[in-house]
């Protein structure tokens, strides 16, 4: 089953109301609003997304990541209004990458003002649900080993994680997604 099949319900569970979060399948169309994002970022938000200081993410990279094909690649967005009329800005995004055989490697950023507010987590939950129904049975993600909240984010998802010290101030997670055998 492909991301834009999902229904909103199942995603959008509170994104009723003034200021609520959606989330969606990230589209083509997102990209110069992605460029926008990443571009708000804090440095240090950026630096500890893609492990370097950087000003955001040039033309290239935006296409990159807007350009999915929603069976091997995907990514959701998760969208806020922006006052009272109905245009939306991206607030948080996550992607996933193919990495072997029956595994996607999973990278998050949420802007500042929206972090501790279950956005990365409900971003995570669409990218769990999306890689399962793509038959997936493992995430994978590199971060700064000093990079806490997004180690708690993972560990939090109620899923059998091991991390790992790859070195060089990096730590690997591995999330198995194979359902769980009940013991007899």
């Amino acid at each position: 089953m492909r991301t834009r099949h999902l229904t909103r319900a199942s995603l959008n569970s509170d994104a009723r109301g003034p200021g609520a979060v959606r989330i969606r399948a990230i589209r083509q169309t997102d990209e110069t609003e992605l460029q926008r994002f990443y571009a708000g970022l804090s440095p240090e938000s950026r630096r500890t997304r893609f492990f370097a200081i950087s000003p955001g993410l040039s033309e290239a990279q935006a296409h990159a990541f807007c350009t999915t094909d929603h069976d091997h690649r995907e990514g959701f967005v998760a969208l806020a209004r922006t006052g009272t009329d109905r245009d939306e800005r991206i607030v948080g995004h996550l992607c996933l990458e193919p990495d072997g055989a029956g595994s996607a490697e999973v990278a998050i950023a949420v802007a500042e003002a929206f972090q501790h507010h279950g956005i990365g987590r409900r971003l995570l939950m669409a990218g769990v649900a999306w890689a399962r129904r793509e038959h997936m049975t493992r995430l994978t993600a590199a971060m700064l080993a000093g990079n806490a909240p997004i180690h708690r984010l993972l560990a939090g998802l109620g899923l059998p994680t091991r991390a790992a010290y790859a070195g060089a101030g990096v730590s690997e997670v591995s999330i198995d997604l194979a359902p769980q055998s009940v013991a007899a």
